[in-house]
C-alpha cells in the first residue's frame, strides 16, 4: 500500500479546508470568507484499496502582530518537515503576490521535491488563466504537476489524487487514524462565532473544552466549553441580549456536532475574558497552542 503525508498549503483562502472536506468526504475543517479560519494543523486520513494518506491542513500564511500568528506560521513549516508531498494551492480569481510568494519561498527553504500545484476555482476561470498561471508558478518554483481543481463543483478531485498517488514514497509508514475530539468540538464552536459575530470579535476568541463525558447509560456526550475574549466589552456582545447570541451559537454548533457523532449532544457554553490572550505565550500553551 502507498502511503504518506502530505500538506495542504497555500495563502489565506485558497480553499485549503474545502479541499480537505472534499476529499475526504466530510467535515474535519471549518470553513469561512474571514482569513485566519483555521488555527491549527488538521489532520485527516484519506484510505482506499491502494491508499493511505494523512492530508494536513494548514493556516494561511500572513504577516504576524501576535505571539499567536507566529504559532500558525509555525504550523506552516512543521508541515513541511514531515511532508512527503506538498501541495501548493493558488486562486485562479485571484492574483498572485507577496503571499503566494512568501509560501513558494518556505517550501524552497524546505526542500520539498513533491510539490504539486493545484489551481483552484477552475468553475469560475478560463483556459487562458490556467495557462497564465501554469507558467508564472513554474518559473518561481519546480513542480512535480499541475492539476486543476473545483472543490464545490467536484472537478479534478479523482485527478488530484491520482497525481498525490504517483509520487507518494513506497514507503510502510504508521499512519494513524485517531482524530481529537475536543479539538474537533471547539472549531465547530469556533466556526459559529465567526459566521454569526463581525468585525474584530472572531478574532479575538478562541474556544477550549473544558469537559468532554460520554454518558453510556443515555447514550449522551456531555460537553462543557469555553470561549475566550481578550475584552470586558467583548463579553457581552457575545452573550447578546438576554443571552439570544451565545444560545444561536450553541443551538447551531450542536447541531453540526449531531451531524459528527452518533449520540444526543448536551452542550452548555461559557465566556471567560483573558486579557490580551493572544499575546498571553503561557495561556496559548495552555489552550492547545505551541511554536514546537
Amino acid at each position: 500500500m502507498l502511503n504518506g503525508y502530505v500538506s495542504i498549503t497555500g495563502k489565506p483562502n485558497v480553499g485549503k479546508s474545502t479541499l480537505i472536506n472534499t476529499l475526504l468526504k466530510r467535515k474535519i475543517a471549518i470553513t469561512s470568507p474571514k482569513p485566519q479560519t483555521t488555527r491549527n494543523q488538521i489532520y485527516g486520513v484519506y484510505e482506499s484499496d491502494n491508499l493511505k494518506i494523512k492530508f494536513i491542513d494548514t493556516p494561511g500564511w500572513h504577516i504576524p502582530k501576535f505571539k499567536l500568528d507566529y504559532f500558525l506560521n509555525s504550523q506552516i513549516k512543521n508541515s513541511y518537515k514531515i511532508a512527503d508531498i506538498v501541495l501548493l494551492l493558488i486562486d485562479l480569481t485571484r492574483p498572485i503576490d507577496n503571499e503566494d510568494l512568501n509560501v513558494i519561498d518556505m517550501i524552497k527553504a524546505y526542500k520539498n521535491e513533491r510539490v504539486i500545484l493545484v489551481l483552484t476555482k477552475a468553475d469560475i476561470s478560463n483556459d487562458k488563466k490556467i495557462d497564465e498561471y501554469k507558467e508564472k508558478v513554474s518559473k518561481l518554483i519546480h513542480l512535480a504537476s499541475v492539476v486543476v481543481i473545483s472543490s464545490k463543483k467536484l472537478i479534478g478531485i479523482n485527478d488530484l489524487l491520482t497525481s498525490i498517488s504517483k509520487y507518494l514514497p513506497n514507503e510502510n509508514k504508521n499512519i494513524s487514524n485517531q482524530e481529537d475530539d475536543n479539538f474537533t468540538i471547539s472549531e465547530i464552536i469556533r466556526e459559529q462565532i465567526i459566521f454569526n459575530t463581525k468585525q474584530e470579535l472572531p478574532y479575538a476568541t478562541s474556544v477550549y473544552v473544558e469537559l468532554n463525558n460520554y454518558d453510556k447509560f443515555t447514550n449522551t456526550l456531555n460537553i462543557q466549553a469555553v470561549i475566550v475574549v481578550e475584552k470586558e466589552s467583548q463579553k457581552p456582545i457575545l452573550i447578546g441580549k438576554n443571552g439570544l447570541m451565545i444560545k444561536k451559537i450553541g443551538t447551531i454548533a450542536r447541531k453540526e456536532l449531531l451531524n459528527i457523532y452518533s449520540s444526543n449532544i448536551n452542550l452548555r457554553l461559557f465566556v471567560k475574558v483573558q486579557k490580551e490572550w493572544r499575546n498571553n505565550e503561557k495561556f496559548l500553551i495552555d489552550i492547545g497552542y505551541s511554536n514546537k
